[in-house]
């Protein structure tokens, strides 16, 4: 019984983590980007119309399961830049990431909307297409 208590205040401790994180996110959304801050991949990427910006951790469990989908959404779009944020904190702390994977869509250097965690191909194209 123990465990099974102590199961559930884990599970609801990591479900009170990552909606702060992405209410945290959240509040990036309208927010203009200092595009120096990065290389001149992602600053291209951030003076076009609109683009995606996966920013990830090599040690990440949940990073290398949304890898595969960054890279189809790549494929398709080319417009997609990913940051390891093991070499660029400042990243991190430009759009107020707290965990990763954290997936971004943006409409030139403005933050659109920010999605932390495991997102599904479809649920991130969609959004990308209407942006």
């Amino acid at each position: 019984m123990d465990i099974a208590i102590t199961a559930l205040v884990i599970i609801g401790f990591m479900i009170i983590l990552k909606v702060i994180m992405q209410k945290r996110a959240q509040k990036s959304q309208g927010k203009s980007i200092d595009a120096s801050l990065f290389d001149d991949e992602i600053k291209t990427l951030l003076s076009g119309n609109k683009s995606i910006l996966y920013f990830f951790s090599p040690t990440c469990g949940v990073c290398k399961s949304q890898a595969p989908i960054i890279d189809k959404l790549k494929e398709e779009f080319n417009l997609v830049g990913k940051i390891d944020l093991s070499l660029n904190q400042n990243a991190a702390q430009e759009f107020g990431i707290l965990g990763t994977p954290t997936t971004i869509l943006m409409k030139g250097n403005i933050v659109n909307e920010v999605f932390v965690g495991l997102k599904k191909f479809d649920v991130l194209k969609s959004k990308f297409e209407i942006l």
